[in-house]
Protein backbone atom coordinates (compact mmCIF):
# COMPACT_ATOMS: atom_id res chain seq x y z
CA UNK A 1 0.00 0.00 0.00
CA UNK A 2 2.93 2.35 -0.44
CA UNK A 3 1.53 3.61 -3.76
CA UNK A 4 -1.47 5.31 -2.13
CA UNK A 5 -1.77 8.92 -3.17
CA UNK A 6 -5.38 9.79 -2.35
CA UNK A 7 -7.27 8.78 0.79
CA UNK A 8 -10.95 9.55 1.28
CA UNK A 9 -12.12 9.84 4.88
CA UNK A 10 -15.86 9.71 5.52
CA UNK A 11 -16.74 12.04 8.40
CA UNK A 12 -20.14 12.48 10.04
CA UNK A 13 -19.17 13.72 13.48
CA UNK A 14 -19.63 10.34 15.17
CA UNK A 15 -17.01 8.84 17.47
CA UNK A 16 -16.32 6.14 14.87
CA UNK A 17 -15.76 8.68 12.10
CA UNK A 18 -13.38 10.60 14.37
CA UNK A 19 -11.43 7.38 14.92
CA UNK A 20 -11.37 6.82 11.15
CA UNK A 21 -10.12 10.36 10.62
CA UNK A 22 -7.39 10.02 13.24
CA UNK A 23 -6.29 6.70 11.74
CA UNK A 24 -6.24 8.11 8.20
CA UNK A 25 -4.10 11.07 9.26
CA UNK A 26 -1.66 8.79 11.07
CA UNK A 27 -1.62 6.43 8.07
CA UNK A 28 -0.98 9.34 5.67
CA UNK A 29 1.78 10.74 7.86
CA UNK A 30 3.70 7.48 7.41
CA UNK A 31 3.73 8.07 3.65
CA UNK A 32 4.85 10.70 1.16
CA UNK A 33 2.77 12.61 -1.37
CA UNK A 34 -0.64 11.71 0.02
CA UNK A 35 -3.71 13.89 -0.41
CA UNK A 36 -6.51 13.52 2.13
CA UNK A 37 -10.11 14.00 1.02
CA UNK A 38 -12.37 14.71 3.97
CA UNK A 39 -16.02 14.27 2.99
CA UNK A 40 -19.20 14.72 4.98
CA UNK A 41 -22.55 13.85 3.45
CA UNK A 42 -25.83 15.35 4.58
CA UNK A 43 -29.34 14.26 3.74
CA UNK A 44 -31.39 16.46 1.42
CA UNK A 45 -34.22 18.54 2.86
CA UNK A 46 -37.53 16.92 2.07
CA UNK A 47 -40.46 19.11 1.07
CA UNK A 48 -42.98 17.43 3.38
CA UNK A 49 -41.10 18.53 6.48
CA UNK A 50 -41.62 22.17 5.55
CA UNK A 51 -45.04 22.03 3.88
CA UNK A 52 -46.93 23.37 6.88
CA UNK A 53 -44.22 25.62 8.25
CA UNK A 54 -43.52 29.15 7.14
CA UNK A 55 -40.06 28.11 6.03
CA UNK A 56 -38.95 27.57 2.47
CA UNK A 57 -37.26 24.37 1.39
CA UNK A 58 -34.69 26.48 -0.44
CA UNK A 59 -33.82 28.38 2.74
CA UNK A 60 -33.60 25.16 4.77
CA UNK A 61 -31.39 23.54 2.11
CA UNK A 62 -29.12 26.57 1.99
CA UNK A 63 -28.74 26.67 5.79
CA UNK A 64 -28.07 22.93 5.96
CA UNK A 65 -25.39 23.21 3.28
CA UNK A 66 -23.76 26.20 4.98
CA UNK A 67 -23.77 24.47 8.38
CA UNK A 68 -22.19 21.29 6.99
CA UNK A 69 -19.57 23.22 5.02
CA UNK A 70 -18.63 25.16 8.16
CA UNK A 71 -18.32 21.94 10.16
CA UNK A 72 -16.11 20.21 7.59
CA UNK A 73 -13.91 23.30 7.19
CA UNK A 74 -13.42 23.40 10.98
CA UNK A 75 -12.42 19.74 10.95
CA UNK A 76 -10.02 20.46 8.07
CA UNK A 77 -8.43 23.25 10.11
CA UNK A 78 -7.99 20.93 13.10
CA UNK A 79 -6.49 18.16 10.96
CA UNK A 80 -4.12 20.54 9.18
CA UNK A 81 -2.37 20.98 12.54
CA UNK A 82 -1.60 17.24 12.56
CA UNK A 83 -0.33 16.77 9.01
CA UNK A 84 1.51 18.57 6.23
CA UNK A 85 -0.37 16.66 3.54
CA UNK A 86 -2.88 18.60 1.43
CA UNK A 87 -6.50 18.24 2.56
CA UNK A 88 -9.59 18.61 0.39
CA UNK A 89 -12.76 19.11 2.46
CA UNK A 90 -16.23 18.70 0.97
CA UNK A 91 -19.79 18.74 2.27
CA UNK A 92 -22.06 17.01 -0.23
CA UNK A 93 -25.82 16.50 -0.23
CA UNK A 94 -27.18 13.03 -0.92
CA UNK A 95 -27.27 9.45 0.28
CA UNK A 96 -23.97 8.83 2.12
CA UNK A 97 -23.10 5.50 0.52
CA UNK A 98 -23.85 6.67 -3.00
CA UNK A 99 -22.04 9.97 -2.55
CA UNK A 100 -18.91 8.41 -1.05
CA UNK A 101 -18.52 5.72 -3.71
CA UNK A 102 -19.29 8.16 -6.54
CA UNK A 103 -16.84 10.74 -5.14
CA UNK A 104 -14.16 8.06 -4.82
CA UNK A 105 -14.62 7.01 -8.45
CA UNK A 106 -14.64 10.56 -9.81
CA UNK A 107 -11.56 11.62 -7.87
CA UNK A 108 -9.35 8.56 -8.34
CA UNK A 109 -9.35 7.72 -4.64
CA UNK A 110 -6.93 4.91 -3.75
CA UNK A 111 -8.36 4.10 -0.30
CA UNK A 112 -11.54 4.90 1.61
CA UNK A 113 -11.33 5.04 5.40
CA UNK A 114 -14.69 4.89 7.16
CA UNK A 115 -16.01 4.25 10.65
CA UNK A 116 -17.90 1.03 11.30
CA UNK A 117 -20.97 2.95 12.44
CA UNK A 118 -22.11 6.52 12.01
CA UNK A 119 -24.69 8.78 13.55
CA UNK A 120 -27.73 6.98 12.15
CA UNK A 121 -29.84 5.28 14.78
CA UNK A 122 -30.25 2.11 12.77
CA UNK A 123 -27.62 -0.54 13.47
CA UNK A 124 -27.01 -3.62 11.41
CA UNK A 125 -25.60 -6.83 12.83
CA UNK A 126 -21.93 -6.20 12.01
CA UNK A 127 -21.49 -2.98 10.05
CA UNK A 128 -23.47 0.22 9.78
CA UNK A 129 -25.54 0.50 6.63
CA UNK A 130 -23.30 3.17 5.05
CA UNK A 131 -20.02 1.37 5.74
CA UNK A 132 -21.56 -1.88 4.50
CA UNK A 133 -22.73 -0.19 1.29
CA UNK A 134 -19.32 1.41 0.70
CA UNK A 135 -17.50 -1.90 1.25
CA UNK A 136 -19.81 -3.57 -1.28
CA UNK A 137 -19.87 -0.85 -3.96
CA UNK A 138 -16.53 0.98 -3.87
CA UNK A 139 -14.07 0.36 -6.69
CA UNK A 140 -11.07 0.86 -4.39
CA UNK A 141 -10.02 -0.75 -1.10
CA UNK A 142 -12.04 0.25 1.97
CA UNK A 143 -10.63 0.30 5.49
CA UNK A 144 -13.33 0.10 8.17
CA UNK A 145 -12.29 1.41 11.59
CA UNK A 146 -14.11 0.40 14.76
Amino acid sequence: MNHLQTILVAFDGSQESQKALDYAVEFANERKNVELHLVTVYQPVYTMAYTYANYSVEQASYELKERNEAIIQNVKTEISLKTDHPIVAKAIEGHPGNVLTHYASLNGIDLIVIGSRGLSGVKELFLGSVSHYVVQKAECPVLVIK
